[in-house]
């Protein structure tokens, strides 16, 4: 089975550290055949998204993030959009320095934001990604009140991630769905609401034959008491067992943010952790492109 990881951050996202080609030699070194290097997308026009956030803040942290980021032209999670070039440069050099080495392909982690979808579909119609992985952390605007990630999630929250997560799979954009059960970081009744909501997913997942995302930023963080149950904030046990029963195909994402993310163990432990769920890992995914030119 061929080894791969198209998960892979940079510094440029200011969570994560470094370079684009830190990150290559990275992978070279743990013997993987692909590698996809996708940093939080770098979106245009990001004061005006932030400014037109405004009613929806609800937190002094959210209003806080929203100043820093309105300041900044771009958020401590985000490429400021500036890099975009530079970004995409240094991926070629890699690309052309590597090639017998390792295949390189150049995508983005980006939100359902539907707003954006426009941008989204010109970067894959112009060439200047290879794919984009539906990593939907934020409702509308990228501000804490509305972050999937966040504790205390109510049982709209989880509704309104399903719905996000569903329009986002119809417009063929993405080609496979990044931590799909990020939600349940902060949301920990295991009944039928959130049974409810991982089986939209993955009905709709499977419907348009993209692929889920086992991701290894949860095992990373370690386990953790929920309801008296030793759990992976993500992968979490409860949403795999019903990818498992809908017949999903998975693909394994390390999710680094470090060179030293690099490392057989965790690739393991995720394999195990499939194997276990009788989940259908696959190694060779389309990359989707959308509603591009030539496509109906």
């Amino acid at each position: 089975m061929r080894k791969y990881n198209y998960h892979t951050h940079t510094y440029r996202c200011g969570h994560a550290n470094g370079n684009e080609e830190d990150m290559v030699k990275a992978a070279i070194a743990m013997k993987l055949d692909d590698l996809g290097i996708c940093c939080h997308i770098p979106l245009p026009h990001y004061r005006k998204h932030l400014i037109c956030s405004l009613p929806a803040i609800r937190s002094i942290r959210s209003l806080l993030s929203l100043c820093l980021s309105t300041l900044k032209n771009g958020p401590s999670m985000r490429m400021p959009y500036l890099q975009l070039d530079e970004h995409l440069t240094k991926i070629l050099e890699c690309q052309n320095k590597y090639k017998d080495q390792i295949c390189i392909y150049k995508g983005f982690e980006a939100e359902g934001l539907k707003e954006y979808f426009p941008y989204y579909q010109s970067l894959l119609d112009e060439g200047k990604v290879d794919y984009l992985i539906l990593g939907h952390h934020f409702h509308r605007h990228c501000i804490h009140s509305d972050y999937f990630g966040r504790d205390h999630l109510k049982k709209k929250d989880i509704y309104q991630y399903c719905n996000d997560v569903e329009k986002a799979i119809e417009t063929k954009l993405f080609s496979y769905i990044a931590h799909p059960d990020l939600f349940l970081i902060g949301y920990h009744d295991y009944g039928i609401d959130m049974q409810t909501v991982a089986r939209r997913i993955c009905e709709k997942a499977k419907e348009y034959h993209i692929p889920l995302e086992m991701n290894a930023g949860g095992i990373r963080r370690g386990l953790k008491e929920v309801n008296g149950e030793s759990l992976y904030s993500y992968p979490n046990i409860h949403f795999w067992k019903i990818a498992s029963e809908v017949g999903n195909d998975v693909i394994l994402g390390l999710d680094a943010h470090d060179p030293l993310d690099f490392n057989d163990i965790i690739y393991k432990q995720m394999l195990s952790f499939a194997k276990e769920l009788n989940l259908n890992v696959i190694d060779y995914f389309e990359f989707l492109k959308g509603n591009s030119k030539g496509k109906d």
